[in-house]
């Protein structure tokens, strides 16, 4: 094991790893994760041209909140050299603990631009890029992959990036054309951990603490990723903590507006939220008749009165 991989050895010995989600693992939603146990948080992923080129979007994607410990940037690139300055540029603004390449993003706009999973099918360029972020910064990298691109070759392509240097790998268990569909084969991903010398975290379908302790089993680390959605509490079940009470879960989803507000500005934040509000209170009776009036707040007011009139006490003052 490298010694740089101390890091990541040591972040996956306890507890679940946020991971990395567009439109998801923005500052607020990293904060609250981590605040229930999540080892570690990766952000959403920074376009590495955009960020060279001057565009303002990627400074934002990699900001960190206030305090924020052990920041992680995810990059996605295609370009070796833009890489390396992308990673430069977020090192001297953010000072990360660590880096992490994008090599498993499905999406097809992403794809044709030779970034995400399409690095499955050039291996090559994917160490390339490796190799040019770990020579730019003193920090360590790791590398998010699939299984494959439309096959499976994650042993070949893990192996790759470890020889370009990379401390850390995690493996979604799908193929790219899969994408989100059929079941996430951790056997594939635990072949992986015995195939290189670096820590091996998987990802895909956790959504329980029962799915959790499975797959720690095989001595893999475990990122979280669509399972945390409206259930930010499920860091600290793995780790044996309650589930929350519905009033809880109320002053929670309070908590997650009031720090989107203040984040991106009320109108702006509060909508982005409203697809996840509804996950919040899935798992309760009142989650069904709550859910159409949740996907059209627009204002704190709006979810405030929202409690009030569904329930017969002020949960958001208990």
């Amino acid at each position: 094991m490298t010694k740089t991989a101390t890091f990541f050895q040591n972040r996956i010995k306890n507890g679940a790893i946020l991971a990395p989600m567009a439109g998801f693992t923005d500052a607020p939603f990293r904060k609250i994760c981590r605040e229930f146990g999540s080892s570690y948080a990766v952000t959403e992923m920074v376009s590495a041209k955009m960020l060279v080129s001057g565009q303002q979007s990627g400074i934002k994607v990699g900001a960190p909140y206030p305090g924020e410990p052990d920041l992680v940037i995810q990059i996605f690139a295609a370009d070796p050299q833009l890489a390396a300055e992308a990673a430069r540029i977020l090192a001297k603004k953010y000072n990360p603990v660590a880096f992490d390449l994008n090599m498993g993003c499905p999406v097809k706009k992403i794809v044709n631009k030779g970034c995400g999973s399409a690095l499955m099918r050039d291996l090559g360029l994917a160490s390339s890029i490796v190799r040019a972020l770990v020579n730019s910064v003193d920090i360590p990298v790791s590398a998010k992959m699939r299984l494959g691109f439309d096959a499976v070759n994650v042993i070949e392509a893990a192996k790759a990036v470890v020889d370009a240097g990379v401390s850390a790998i995690a493996v979604h268990g799908r193929t790219a054309t899969q994408k989100y569909y059929g079941e996430a084969n951790w056997d594939e991903i635990a072949k992986v951990a015995e195939a290189v010398n670096v820590p091996v975290i998987g990802s895909g379908d956790i959504n329980s603490p029962a799915s959790f302790k499975e797959q720690r089993k095989k001595g893999l680390g475990v990122m979280i990723a669509r399972g945390s959605l409206g259930r930010p509490w499920i860091f600290g079940e793995v780790q044996g903590d309650a589930a929350p009470t519905l009033g809880e879960v109320v002053r929670l989803a309070y908590r997650h507006i009031r720090l989107n507000a203040d984040w991106y500005g009320e109108q702006r934040g509060v909508k982005m939220l409203r697809g996840q509000l509804g996950r919040y209170f899935s798992s309760f009776r009142e989650g069904p008749s709550l859910k159409p009036h949740l996907v059209r707040v627009s204002s704190i007011n709006d979810f405030v009165n929202l409690m009030k009139s569904q329930f017969s006490t002020n949960l958001l003052s208990d």
